[in-house]
């Protein structure tokens, strides 16, 4: 298709150029007389077009600014000021074309393209100024995500040491790019496209695709397609890669980096999505293996042109190119990713600064908040969210809540909580251990013994964890670190209680399990009854505290005295 426009539009051009170079053929006379007095006769040649010429070089003009459609992919939608020009420049070009064929028969002054310059300029104001900005419309924009408060120990899970993840993208790509390695043929062709984070099985993955090198890479699979994808399990560290050209003998057809009908965004635009903007494209995999993209389609949705937001997402069959259009509502299970992280962010900017109104974001910013400079995709109950702080005006190292947004409904809740900052905490862990050439990863905000808590990995130069790091959001002095995820999670239990004048409690009921742990060569049980889990070192306890431990069983009834989340004395 592409090659076929292309062809014509350059017939068509060497066509007019002939037809108007004979138009200009002819000549005309003028008389003059010059500074000096003297008579002189200048040949002057006749510009004008001719009918054919005129009409040719209209319908020249409409297949390059369908070319140039083809290659930009322009929303077709009058809600995008881009569009509306767009229309403005070809029917003036066009009606340029045709005053200058038939001069004789459509006599059209230079007024109407005055008019059009005008009303380009009218409509460029109004949709720039008027169009749907934040100063008229505050309320609106602050409206496009709402949400919810609560405390961040009454909805967060307590999480497992053992399920939190340890593979972030940044480590997930060293593992793509070592996996493809093993690979040598494929490593040449391929290449590891953009990582999405999915949830399946019930557990976290990461999943990219294969994509062309080049355009040349892409010429030689293009019948076949990609080998396939890489997928990540973000707990255990597993990286497959699934060759589906192995096991269906065709690979990943409808990619990015494929060309004309087989890039994916063109593919796209012209399978029913050309009113929209396509905010992004995120790659995921159903139950069965296989492989999809989500491109998330956005509309304005305040006044004319502001406001944007996702209203639907097409899900393409990466290896049949299948298209379907589904609204965000009616999306299937095993999609994810229909809101995405940089979107949510932008709209979590605008409910934090814009709810008391566009003058108080401005000059009094009360009650102003933002987003930290961050963000992690976690999960909780189950589903995936965009996970990140919120920090007051003043920007400062604290935050004042954590904010969980949806990915599949945009659902979000800001949990109230007083502490430091992702970035803070990331600043922090750095200085636990004395070593240059080490970074720290984005945490992830957990729930332990009821406090909010990041966890955070620091990695060495060349991408590999070297220690596990738990550290109390509300207070960074608070922290456990080890070179194994369950040694640090131990530690972080045993220091949270270390702190001066914490207050005892006691709590009662059922054990419903009943686990030991080796901490440095001491061990630690750890005890879960209905409303909660605690832990106990046998180091800090008495030899009869130390007995009773022992004999316990699940099933047994049990009264804990409690210093903070650490048991300081049991009445069974």
């Amino acid at each position: 298709m592409y090659l076929f426009i292309f062809l014509a539009f350059l017939a068509l051009t060497i066509v007019n150029i002939i037809m108007i170079g004979r138009s200009q053929s002819n000549t005309q006379e003028e008389v003059v007389v010059n500074d000096e007095g003297f008579v002189q006769v200048k040949q002057l040649a006749n510009l004008s077009l001719s009918p054919l010429s005129a009409i040719l070089l209209a319908v020249n003009f409409i297949l390059f600014a369908l070319l140039a459609n083809y290659i930009i992919l322009n929303r077709l939608n009058l809600r995008y000021l881009s569009f509306v020009l767009i229309i403005l420049v070809v029917f003036g070009v066009l009606l340029y074309l045709l005053r200058e064929g038939f001069k004789d028969r459509l006599p059209i002054s230079d007024r109407w393209f005055v008019l059009l310059g005008i009303l380009g300029g009218i409509l460029t104001l109004a949709y720039t100024i008027f169009g749907g900005r934040t100063y008229f419309h505050a309320e609106a924009y602050a409206a496009l995500v709402t949400p919810a408060s609560n405390t961040f120990s009454a909805e967060v899970d307590t999480i497992d040491a053992d399920t939190l993840p340890v593979v972030d993208k940044a480590y997930g790509e060293r593992l793509g790019v070592l996996k493809l390695g093993e690979f040598p043929g494929l490593g040449s062709e391929f290449q590891v496209g953009s990582y999405s984070d999915i949830l399946y099985q019930g557990e976290q993955h990461l999943v990219a695709p294969l994509e062309y090198r080049d355009i040349f890479k892409w010429i030689n699979n293009r019948d076949v397609g990609t080998a396939g994808y890489i997928l990540i399990n973000k707990v255990t560290e597993e990286t497959q890669l699934i060759n589906l050209t192995n096991q269906n003998g065709t690979g990943l057809k409808y990619v990015e980096s494929a060309y004309f009908s087989q890039d994916l965004l063109r593919h796209v635009y012209y399978n029913g999505t050309t009113k929209y903007e396509r905010i992004a494209v995120h790659f995921e995999i159903d139950e069965d293996r296989h492989p999809y993209f989500v491109v998330q389609l956005a509309l304005p949705t305040i006044f004319v042109n502001g406001g944007r937001d996702v209203v639907a997402i097409a899900l393409v069959d990466a290896v049949t190119g299948e298209t379907n259009v589904y609204d965000v509502n009616e999306v299937p299970a095993f999609v994810d990713n229909v809101y995405d992280d940089n979107l949510v962010l932008e709209q979590l900017n605008y409910y934090g600064t814009l709810r008391e109104g566009f003058l108080n974001s401005i000059f009094n910013q009360v009650g102003v908040l933002r987003p930290s400079p961050g963000r992690r995709t976690v999960i909780n109950g189950g589903e995936l969210y965009h996970f990140t702080g919120m920090t007051s005006a003043g920007g400062d190292e604290s935050t004042v809540g954590f904010a969980y947004v949806n990915m599949r409904t945009k659902e979000s809740t800001l949990y109230s909580f007083p502490g430091a900052t992702e970035v803070a905490a990331m600043n922090k862990t750095l200085t636990l251990i004395p070593q240059n050439n080490i970074s720290a990863s984005f945490p992830v905000p957990v729930s332990i013994a009821d406090e909010a808590t990041y966890y955070i990995l620091i990695k060495g130069q060349d991408g590999r964890i070297i220690r596990h790091v738990f550290m109390n959001a509300r207070d960074l002095q608070v922290s456990g670190i080890a070179e194994t995820q369950t040694g640090a999670y131990n530690d972080y239990l045993l220091n949270i209680d270390s702190v001066a004048n914490q207050e005892r409690s006691t709590v009662s009921g059922e054990i419903l399990d009943l686990d030991s742990y080796v901490l440095e060569g001491n061990t630690v049980y750890w005890i879960t009854l209905e409303d909660g889990a605690y832990a106990v070192n046998v180091s800090n306890v008495n030899t009869d505290v130390l007995r009773i431990i022992v004999g316990l069983e699940v099933g047994d009834t049990v009264s804990l005295e409690l210093a903070g989340n650490n048991i300081v004395n049991i009445n069974p």
